[in-house]
């Protein structure tokens, strides 16, 4: 999607967008597809930067209780920029899960806390 796209997109697009990119992504990630595992995570990229530019990424709120791990994932750790306090506790559930979810979610909140997670 390009750029101008994301512009256009009302905010429950982005959202929906948000949430079918890491859906995608972590579905990509399990099939060992890196193509199609990067033309999500551009998605859910491009996604949260309007979201952020619009100043509306307390809509992600609500995709912290997602079923999805995957976007639970992306979610909590987009979230710890503006509510830490929403977004931690969901991330330390997740690095107890086995697998690539656990190791992500543990990875986010080491960068976090190191104060090298990037949100742009």
């Amino acid at each position: 999607m390009s750029p101008r796209k994301f512009q256009k997109a009302s905010l429950e697009e982005l959202i929906q967008w948000y949430s079918e990119g890491s859906i995608a992504y972590g579905q990509a990630l399990e099939a060992a597809d890196s193509k199609a595992a990067n033309r999500a995570d551009a998605q859910v990229w491009g996604a949260y930067r309007e979201l952020r530019n619009r100043g509306a990424t307390s809509r992600l709120i609500p995709l912290l209780t997602s079923e999805d791990e995957t976007l639970r994932t992306h979610a909590a750790s987009h979230v710890l920029e503006f509510a830490p306090e929403l977004g931690e506790p969901v991330l330390l559930w997740l690095a107890k899960r086995p697998g690539l979810i656990g190791f992500r979610a543990e990875y986010a909140l080491k960068a976090w806390r190191e104060g090298t997670l990037k949100f742009s």
